[in-house]
C-alpha cells in the first residue's frame, strides 16, 4: 500500500499569503484534509504535516515524511503576486517528481485554472530551492492552487474539487484507480397535512395475522380500540420513511363466528376509523 505525506502549507503564526479576506494557511488545510479523505478512500496510507492551525517549522516537514517512510510527498499552497492560474513544482532532477507534477497539474487545469505549467527552481547551492522538495527522500511536488489575490481564481476556488483533482493526479501517476465518493441521497419527507389512513375500506385478518396501518399525519395520533377481544393494537411509532406513523393491528385467537373490531385514530384535528374482520 503506497504511503502519501500531505503537507498543508503554512499554519499557526505563519498565515502565508493573505488577500480578499482569505488566509492561505486556512485554505491549504481545507484542501489537505479533504485530500487525505480522497486518498484513503482510494487505498493509500496517508499522513499529514498538520491537521489543525499550528506552526510546523519548514525544515522539519520533509524530515517528518522521511522518518515515516512516505512513498510520495505532496505540499499544498496558494499563490500570490498579481497573477492567476495553477502551477505545480517538482524536483530539478525530474523523474517521478516531474511525472507526478504533470499529472497533478493537468487535473488542476481541468478545473478551469490558467495553466502556468510544471516548474522547477535551482538554489545557489545547485540543489532544489524549495525546502519541502530538497529535503524529502521520496518524489515530492508542491501544488499552487490558484492565486489568493486573484478575484477570478478565488471565485473558482473549491477545496473539495481541488482535493479531488490532486487525488486524481496522484492516482493517475501511481496507476491506482480513483474511487469517486458515493453520494447517498437524502430523504426528504413529504409535507403532511391533516390525517389519512391507508385502509379506508377496512381489512380482513386471519387469527394471529398482523397488519400495519399507516396514519399519514404530523403529530402522534391518539388511538382507541373497539373489540379488544378481537384485535390487539400497538402504540403508534414514527414511520422511518417519514410518511407519518405506524400502528400494528393483530387478530386475536379465533372463535366460531366472524368477529368485528375497529380502531379510531385522531390527529391534527381529524378523526378517522378503520374496521377489521377477524375470521
Amino acid at each position: 500500500m503506497l504511503k502519501v505525506w500531505i503537507d498543508a502549507g503554512h499554519g499557526g503564526i505563519q498565515p502565508g499569503a493573505c488577500s480578499q479576506g482569505y488566509k492561505e494557511k486556512d485554505l491549504t488545510l481545507q484542501i489537505a484534509t479533504l485530500l487525505g479523505t480522497e486518498l484513503t478512500r482510494c487505498g493509500f496510507t496517508v499522513a499529514q504535516t498538520r491537521t489543525t492551525d499550528v506552526d510546523i517549522p519548514l525544515d522539519t516537514r520533509g524530515p517528518l515524511a522521511n522518518k515515516w517512510g512516505a512513498d510520495y510527498f505532496v505540499s499544498v499552497h496558494l499563490n500570490a503576486g498579481g497573477g492567476r492560474g495553477a502551477e505545480t513544482w517538482c524536483s530539478i532532477a525530474g523523474g517521478k517528481s516531474k511525472a507526478l507534477a504533470e499529472c497533478v497539474q493537468a487535473e488542476l487545469v481541468g478545473l478551469g485554472y490558467v495553466d502556468r505549467g510544471v516548474k522547477t527552481r535551482k538554489g545557489d547551492d545547485g540543489r532544489d530551492y524549495l525546502a519541502v522538495i530538497r529535503q524529502t527522500n521520496m518524489p515530492a511536488v508542491l501544488a499552487e492552487v490558484g492565486f489568493i489575490d486573484s478575484t477570478e481564481d478565488m471565485a473558482r476556488f473549491d477545496a473539495s474539487k481541488a482535493a479531488q483533482a490532486i487525488a486524481r493526479g496522484i492516482c493517475k501517476h501511481t496507476g491506482v484507480a480513483y474511487k469517486q465518493a458515493v453520494t447517498v441521497p437524502t430523504f426528504t419527507a413529504p409535507e403532511i397535512t391533516g390525517l389519512t389512513l391507508d385502509t379506508p375500506n377496512g381489512k380482513d385478518l386471519a387469527a394471529g395475522e398482523k397488519y400495519t396501518v399507516l396514519a399519514r399525519c404530523q403529530e402522534k395520533p391518539a388511538v382507541t380500540t373497539v373489540g379488544r377481544d378481537v384485535i390487539a393494537v400497538s402504540e403508534p411509532r414514527l414511520d422511518p420513511k417519514g410518511r407519518g406513523w405506524l400502528i400494528d393491528v393483530q387478530g386475536l385467537p379465533p372463535e366460531p363466528v366472524v368477529r368485528h373490531g375497529h380502531i379510531t385514530v385522531t390527529a391534527d384535528g381529524v378523526t378517522q376509523q378503520c374496521n377489521f374482520n377477524v375470521i
